[in-house]
């Protein structure tokens, strides 16, 4: 899986030191992570830093401090070169509405985090109007099971992250698992890695270094899948490609061309 990395607004100086990590995309936090009063200082330098910073994401805040809809820091952003944001805590598809109304002339690279119940149902309407300006479906855990007052368990959130992965395929962004907030128990966080990575997800949010590490070691595959996708690929050399992989019968299961991708995703996960 994809690993998304949150790094908070007030510590970009340390984006650099992260390198020797196994992170494929870094979101900057100026929401959760940092104080409103910091807010203004940290869009400045991020402007200021713009060249270094561009490529990554941006979760940026959309509210002001009595919750009222607010895209100022969205807007100097925008003008300051940036167009890579997760956008957090929306509500409704209105409330998305009127944010891509404000910059209709802004190519956004956009992650929609679903952080609310109320946006839980409306994200596939927005994902299927406002299809050209996401890349990634993600999935506030703790915002929501706080709002709902749950407790949050892989059990209880079950629902929620299917609805969340079958939307993101059928749109054709990348699913983007749960942030943990375990910093401790290691196999209480491989567990929630391997399940999202069993049940099809693009990639996971982690908040600190030692997830990544954890994850580093997290066994997604076993010994008997290796084998299994080894005797696949030597049945595939076989012909001249894919198309011309006719089903046939490995060690008792009938392996027919859907499962080519699979085996070839897997020797490539040992490879690495």
């Amino acid at each position: 899986m994809n690993r998304y990395f949150f790094v908070p607004g007030n510590k970009i100086h340390k984006i650099p030191s992260l390198s020797k990590f196994n992170i494929d995309t870094i979101i900057i936090d100026l929401e959760d992570a940092v104080k409103f009063s910091e807010r203004a200082e940290i869009v400045a330098q991020l402007i200021a830093q713009k060249e270094a910073l561009q490529q990554h994401f941006i979760r940026v805040p959309l509210h002001s401090s009595d919750d009222k809809m607010d895209l100022t820091i969205l807007e100097n952003l925008v003008h300051g070169g940036f167009t890579n944001f997760v956008f957090p805590k929306l509500e409704t598809k209105k409330d998305v509405t009127i944010l891509f109304d404000t910059f209709p002339d802004v190519a956004f690279k956009a992650i929609l985090l679903v952080e609310t119940p109320s946006l839980f149902f409306d994200a596939r309407e927005v994902l299927l109007t406002y299809k050209k300006y996401f890349c990634g479906l993600g999935f506030g855990s703790h915002d929501i099971m706080t709002e709902i007052g749950g407790a949050h368990t892989l059990k209880n959130l079950e629902y929620p992250r299917m609805q969340m992965l079958y939307l993101a395929k059928a749109c054709k962004v990348e699913a983007i698992d749960i942030a943990s907030m375990e910093l401790k128990n290691e196999s209480i966080l491989q567990e929630e890695i391997i399940d999202g990575f069993s049940k099809g997800f693009d990639a996971k949010l982690f908040i600190h270094p030692w997830q990544l590490e954890v994850a580093d070691n997290a066994p997604l595959y076993t010994d008997k899948d290796q084998e299994w996708a080894q005797n696949v690929l030597e049945a595939l050399s076989t012909v001249a490609n894919d198309g011309e992989f006719n089903p046939r019968i490995i060690n008792g299961q009938i392996i027919e061309r859907p499962h080519l991708n699979k085996a070839k995703k897997i020797i490539k996960y040992f490879k690495k």
